[in-house]
């Protein structure tokens, strides 16, 4: 595959038919992005892929656990849970501690997910304990906007 840049520089790029046999240490994102043969017009797939492989080690996981026949996106929510399992809150003492420090780092812990501002906005309450509290009411897989519902 030959990319044209604007300066009239070419590029060749190379994708590894084999990439799915083994670990690939120069994989980068945009280039697992080429070998899925994802539209860049894809946005919100590029932005959750972009938020949850954020390493070379995560890009060949992904890849690795990618089937055929399976959408893209039903990796990312399955990794998000597996996420959620590992390093997500397992009580309120914490997250509240946490949310005290760093707001944004707690929510991002909390429900592995991308924090963005507007997201933030949506709570009508500042109370870290309410909003763990609704948290666990609405399930540890809930998004991020689902417990700014009721919170």
């Amino acid at each position: 595959m030959t990319i044209l840049l604007k300066k009239n520089y070419v590029v060749s790029l190379t994708i590894n038919s084999n990439l799915k046999m083994g670990y690939d240490p120069n994989l980068t994102f945009e280039g697992l992005l080429c070998l899925l043969d994802i539209s860049p017009n894809a946005e919100t797939l590029i932005s959750t892929m972009r938020h949850r492989l954020t390493t070379v080690e995560r890009l060949n996981e992904f890849l690795e656990r990618k089937l055929e026949t399976m959408h893209e996106l039903t990796l990312l929510v399955e990794m998000r849970k597996e996420d959620i399992d590992a390093y997500g809150y397992k009580d309120k003492i914490t997250f509240v501690r946490d949310y005290y420090r760093n707001k944004r780092g707690a929510f991002e812990r909390m429900f592995q997910e991308e924090v963005l501002q507007w997201k933030m906005d949506r709570y009508r309450t500042d109370d870290p304990e309410k909003i763990y509290d609704t948290y666990v009411q609405q399930g540890k897989y809930s998004h991020m906007t689902e417990v700014a519902l009721f919170a």
